[in-house]
């Protein structure tokens, strides 16, 4: 008997977790007081966090008497499909600073997921095509060994293959195909950064004066791990299922002042394939990595097929790095670039481009 993978909204939620979280933690509160502004769900307005007079930068301490305020301030990266969260808690220099560096380091790492869940970020959606080394290239080849293109009246992806692909990083079965990309050359501190700028963007202004050494680490160019012997984690799970999710969604958890031994503050953000999880660097932290790795990842209302960890902890990325997904399919079809798909009637078919001359 098979196994079928669960996909959709999970009916029953751990009830140990939850339990868990609500003993040791607590669930700290939207700076603008809206619980509806976890949810990054157009039909709940164009929220903006952080006052609209005397602005103040978060990350530079400057006034708008210093620094202009007139670019739109993403609360989280318009990468992860945020269209609708801002801040006026971030001045233009700094947020030019952040799309050049650290917010591009995140693009780039989780570009493969963007693109097959067909997340629009500021230039659209991030397009799957690409190259891999191939002893048998020859001038009759593709452009691309590797095309995803969407159709957006089926709500499915087309994957068009070489297959001649190494099976290091295209994996073919009878109805599903794993692609395993290289990453672009990134920053790891930098996506992990990215992430805490998002925690800290987020938190609430009573909570900031316990991070004032992590909002300079976040600014500085150098990108040398905050910890002297503490590893940059980011625990993860894959939804599966096309765009689940929706919508982005975050929680910021912060430790009781009754609890010891445990992480003091905690991020998940949940979006298209993903749910993140991270533990935010905090001055004068000396915890293990064991305290956040024990923690149990919060309950998400989606079933999950795979779960991991990946170090960040590094100014620069392994070139043999990857990331990999599976997707399954309805039928496979054996094709040549003379081949594109066409939409006719609400419907998808293969055509030779020749014939519609």
């Amino acid at each position: 008997m098979g196994i079928f993978m669960k996909i959709g909204i999970k009916k029953n939620m751990n009830s140990d977790i939850i339990k868990y979280y609500e003993l040791n933690y607590d669930l700290v509160r939207t700076p603008d007081f809206d619980e509806k502004s976890r949810l990054l769900k157009p039909d709940n307005g164009v929220p903006v966090i952080g006052y609209s007079k005397n602005k103040t930068c978060r990350f530079c301490g400057k006034s708008e008497d210093e620094v202009s305020f007139k670019k739109k301030a993403h609360v989280f990266p318009e990468s992860i499909g945020n269209k609708i969260l801002l801040s006026n808690y971030e001045c233009d220099i700094c947020n030019q600073y952040f799309g050049n560096t650290i917010e591009n380091d995140y693009s780039k790492f989780f570009s493969l997921y963007h693109s097959i869940m067909q997340i629009r970020g500021k230039n659209g959606i991030p397009k799957c095509s690409f190259k891999i080394p191939c002893s048998k290239r020859t001038d009759k080849c593709a452009k691309n060994c590797i095309d995803v293109n969407f159709d957006f009246k089926e709500n499915r992806p087309h994957i068009r293959v070489c297959k001649e692909v190494d099976s290091q990083f295209i994996k073919l079965t009878n109805n599903s195909i794993t692609i395993s990309k290289p990453v672009d050359k990134y920053c790891p501190i930098g996506v992990f950064k990215a992430i805490v700028k998002m925690a800290i963007t987020v938190m609430p202004f009573e909570e900031i004066p316990l991070f004032s050494n992590v909002i300079k680490w976040i600014l500085d160019t150098e990108h040398n791990n905050f910890y002297i012997d503490k590893k940059l984690l980011v625990r993860y799970k894959i939804i599966p299922g096309f765009n689940v999710t929706k919508y982005p969604h975050y929680m910021l958890f912060r430790r009781k002042n009754t609890v010891f031994g445990k992480p003091f503050m905690l991020f998940n953000l949940t979006y298209g394939c993903l749910s993140l999880f991270a533990e935010i660097p905090r001055d004068n932290d000396k915890s293990p990595n064991s305290y956040f790795e024990e923690v149990p990842f919060p309950e998400i209302p989606f079933y999950t097929s795979t779960e991991g960890i990946w170090d960040l902890s590094e100014k620069e990325s392994n070139k043999d790095f990857r990331h990999s997904i599976e997707l399954c399919f309805d039928y496979m079809t054996e094709c040549t670039d003379d081949i594109q798909i066409i939409q006719e009637n609400g419907k998808s078919k293969i055509e030779l481009k020749s014939e519609l001359k």
